[in-house]
């Protein structure tokens, strides 16, 4: 029990950090970074909570600050899945402006046809989890990791691809 209760603290201290970036830092290196930590101690707390039942779960998410955002033991391992396709997708950009910009050679066609291809198919798995979810569910999410960028908005991600 005191075990789900730190994890549940470690997963805010990284919540805070995220709430504290500056409109300027966010998708940055940094930005990256903090949500990799996000997504890292997600999985952890996900875990610990298949042991809780989802009363427990909600007693404990009572007093926190993200208890809006995971009102449902279930959104646990949703964003855990939610948090890797926006990571995949993240990289695989990357990558690709990596190449265009820096690394063009003989065989950047295939390399960037090739991470096109697990951006594009990141984005449309987000983007089936999002819709199962729906607009309010999603809109917490993108809240809570700072995805203020317009391709992360629900209109933006329902209109496109």
């Amino acid at each position: 029990m005191a075990t789900f209760q730190r994890l549940l603290v470690n997963l805010e201290i990284i919540a805070d950090d995220l709430d504290a970036l500056h409109e300027s830092d966010c998708f940055s290196n940094g930005h990256l970074a903090l949500l990799g930590a996000f997504r890292e101690a997600l999985v952890k707390l996900n875990e610990a909570a298949m042991e809780q039942t989802e009363a427990s779960c909600k007693a404990y998410f009572e007093h926190s600050s993200l208890a809006s955002v995971y009102a449902k033991k279930q959104m646990l391992s949703v964003h855990v899945k939610l948090i890797g396709y926006v990571l995949s997708y993240w990289e695989a950009n990357e990558k690709v402006s990596e190449i265009i910009n820096d690394d063009f050679d003989p065989r950047a066609d295939k390399r960037l046809e090739l991470l096109q291809v697990k951006a594009i198919r990141a984005k449309a798995q987000l983007k089936t989890v999002a819709t199962a979810m729906g607009k309010e569910d999603y809109g917490r999410f993108i809240e809570v990791l700072k995805l203020s960028g317009k391709d992360w908005h629900w209109d933006t991600l329902r209109a496109r691809f």
